[in-house]
Formats: structure tokens, sequence, C-alpha cells
């Protein structure tokens, strides 16, 4: 003999359990997908400076261009330095949340070894 009612119980008190976890998957995807963009243009930025040739301050005002326009980066800061040797850039920003005031600081940093001729 099974009690009907006990099934329903269950699943009563386990939906907002499930539902706390699906939210909190979608967060950590939210964050981690914002940090792999942050990342991904660090990288290619240094690569344009490195490589390329192209001034730091291009890189930096095309990094800042591409951040605002196709991220969900919020508030995106670059900063490109060239010691001669390797090209540093640095990336921060916050990463949205689903709820208001669950947002992430994001900070990446990519350094590139110069390429070319070095006497």
């Amino acid at each position: 003999m099974t009690d009907r009612g006990s099934t329903s119980l269950t699943t009563v008190m386990l939906t907002p359990v499930f539902v706390v976890i699906a939210f909190a998957a979608f967060q950590a995807a939210m964050w981690s997908h914002a940090r792999t963009e942050a990342r991904v243009i660090a990288r290619d930025s240094a690569s344009l400076v490195a490589r390329n040739n192209v001034t730091e301050v291009a890189a930096q005002q095309s990094a800042r261009a591409i951040l605002m326009a196709d991220t969900d980066l919020g508030g995106p800061t670059v900063s490109i330095s060239n010691n001669g040797r390797f090209v540093t850039v640095t990336i921060t920003g916050h990463a949205p949340g689903i709820i208001r005031g669950t947002s992430s600081p994001v900070t990446v940093t990519e350094a590139i070894p110069m390429e070319g001729f070095r006497p």
C-alpha cells in the first residue's frame, strides 16, 4: 500500500531545488562565456601588436569597439603594454548575471612574445 500523495509532495518539494540548480548552471555558463570572449579579444589584440606591427593605441581602440558592440561584457576596459619582448593585454569588465546584482568581475590577461628580428 502506497500513499498516492507522497509522489505529489516529493515533486512539490524538489521542484525548487531543480530550478535553483538550473539557474546556477545557466549563470555559470554566462560568466564563463563572458570570460572566454574577453580572452579571445585580448589574444587577438596582442597578436595584432606582436605580429602585424599594429600600434598599441589602434589595437586598444579596436578591442574596445569590439567589446562594446559584440559582447555582453559590461564596462570593458582594455590595457595594452609592450616592453619590447612581450605584448601584454589586460581586459576587465563585468559578466552579466541572470538576476540584478549577480554580475561577476572579469579580468583577463594575455601575453604574446614579439616576433621579428631582434639584434
